[in-house]
């Protein structure tokens, strides 16, 4: 069987038994939710997306309100058309972007694509960004454009997983853009990762500070989550050093309370104020924890795995904004999914750029391979 294939049939049955599930449970419980008849909330914004379809979200009625700092409609509103607003078929689309990402990811990285599907449906995220509108989805998308612009040197996924990228969030266009200069060659530091990423950190530091009034509509938009779960004040004291120019310092711990700290809330899942904050972020949050020490255990958790290197670049990017969204994460666990399922625990994705086109790249192939002489070339072919 052909490497990138394995698995791929019962992963696709698999998504479309999915997809089935799904249609039922919209029937019988989902659409009661999101047209806001039942209080089971398995959905971060759909019911938002779908109102602001209709034209009845008054803060939506342009095309600038689309896109900003602190909101972005556009990736959502995109697929509600495509869908025609019908929830069936939104989730119908979500299923085969899901079927795509696996597929793309398995036939990239040469793994098994039933393995990481079942990783990621460990993940409730995975199976919430399944059955509405959502961004999560588009997310998965934009990582396996990703993975494949690098893997197999292609500027056409790169291009897409931009665009991808721009219906997402600005933070995930500006990890795009970070991203290429990490890795890129016009960095001389690119081959010392540890030395890089403190230069990153050091470089957002100083930004965040002269960027904070830009950034205070996402202030403004996440101060209510972050009082809600930041317990005993230890993220208001994160994000206070941060104002102070010190994020480079409180990186770690900050990533750290944003992508686990929620999932050890389990007083919240027993007693849940908001089902989607208190089970479906909560456990998303715990799957995150459980699957960074499998990585862990594995001895996958190094600077040195280029899917580790691109996922603590995705976190200095994101864990800079004043946010606490756990579901803004959701990339990191694709990428450790990825990480956990490849065969090789030094998955080598930085290998072709992007940038190069596969006629440039050929054409310096054949420029670098020296051409034999006549005499060397007539002995060959006289050869049996």
């Amino acid at each position: 069987m052909r490497a990138g294939t394995i698995g791929r049939a019962p992963a696709t049955a698999l998504v479309a038994v999915l997809t089935l599930l799904g249609a039922v449970f919209l029937y019988f419980f989902g659409i009661d939710a999101l047209e806001a008849r039942s209080d089971f909330q398995f959905f971060a914004d759909s019911a938002t997306y779908h109102e602001a379809a209709r034209g009845d979200l008054a803060k939506v009625q342009t095309l600038v309100d689309l896109v900003g700092i602190s909101v972005n409609f556009l990736g959502p509103l995109v697929l509600l058309r495509l869908a025609g607003e019908n929830y069936y078929a939104v989730l119908a689309l979500n299923a085969l972007l899901l079927a795509f990402s696996v597929a793309s990811l398995a036939r990239s990285m040469r793994l098994d694509a039933l393995k990481l599907l079942l990783v990621l449906l460990a993940n409730p995220l995975t199976i919430s960004s399944l059955l509405s509108v959502n961004k999560e989805i588009l997310s998965l998308v934009f990582v396996a454009l990703l993975v494949r612009a690098y893997v197999a040197g292609s500027l056409g996924a790169l291009l897409l997983a931009a665009l991808v990228s721009m219906l997402v969030r600005w933070q995930l266009t500006a990890f795009l853009v970070v991203l290429l200069m990490l890795v890129g060659r016009w960095n001389p530091l690119r081959e010392r990762r540890v030395v890089t990423l403190l230069g990153l950190l050091i470089a957002l530091s100083f930004v965040y500070v002269q960027l904070a009034a830009v950034l205070e509509p996402v202030r403004l938009n996440f101060e209510m989550s972050a009082a809600e779960y930041e317990g005993s004040g230890a993220y208001q004291w994160l994000v206070e050093r941060q104002d102070s120019g010190l994020y480079w310092l409180v990186f770690p711990l900050k990533a750290a309370h944003l992508l686990f700290a929620t999932g050890l809330r389990f007083d919240r899942l027993l007693s849940p104020n908001e089902i989607y904050n208190d089970v479906w972020q909560l456990l998303h949050s715990t799957m995150t924890l459980v699957l960074f020490i499998a990585l862990a255990r594995a001895r996958r958790v190094t600077i040195a795995n280029d899917l580790v290197y691109l996922s603590l670049t995705y976190l200095a990017v994101f864990a800079l904004t004043p946010i606490y969204t756990p579901r803004y994460f959701y990339p990191v666990y694709v990428f450790w999914a990825i990480a956990m399922v490849v065969r090789s625990d030094r998955p080598a994705l930085f290998m072709h750029s992007p940038w190069s086109s596969s006629r440039w790249r050929q054409k310096r192939r054949a420029v670098s391979t020296p051409r034999p002489s006549n005499a060397l070339a007539r002995s060959s072919t006289d050869a049996p």
